[in-house]
């Protein structure tokens, strides 16, 4: 028989199902070892012992990885500095870093300028700020102020 132009054979083999059993392995995994666990009273000690070494190898404590709950890190943390809050809940921040030239080792000061998201508008045009990467806001608004590192003097 074929599908499109493939065995169907070709379609269901092994190498083909082990690379598609991501969550559906996973799955698998733990109902075997809450099947292993409930029935470990009846069982033979070998049959437990077995099925729940097998649940504490590195494969299933990867595939069980992925129901883990863990707070949110923040991937990216620059700091940098304030130069425009004219915008609704959003700031301009400039961030400077220090590169060695490759030919004259001389270093340059680099500027980049994040447009990022200020929802409660706490910070003025010249606060020092660190600022960190979330899922993006708008089309170019990919960063959020995380702490107020030091006001602007007035």
């Amino acid at each position: 028989l074929l599908k499109g132009g493939v065995p169907l054979m070709a379609l269901y083999s092994p190498m083909r199902r082990s690379a598609s059993m991501g969550l559906l392995g996973s799955m698998a995994v733990l109902l075997l070892v809450a099947v292993a666990w409930f029935s470990s009273a009846r069982a033979t000690p070998e049959v437990g012992a077995t099925l729940t070494n097998f649940a504490r190898s590195p494969c299933a404590m990867r595939s069980t990885a992925v129901f883990a709950e863990e707070p949110r890190k923040i991937r990216q943390v620059l700091e940098g500095r304030v130069i425009s809050d004219k915008m609704d809940k959003s700031r301009t921040v400039r961030v400077e870093r220090l590169v060695r030239h490759p030919k004259y080792h001389k270093r340059m000061r680099l500027s980049k300028n994040y447009i990022v998201h200020d929802p409660l508008e706490q910070t003025e045009e010249g606060d020092l700020v660190k600022i960190g990467a979330r899922s993006p806001v708008s089309k170019r608004k990919t960063f959020e102020v995380v702490d107020i590192v030091r006001k602007a003097i007035k």
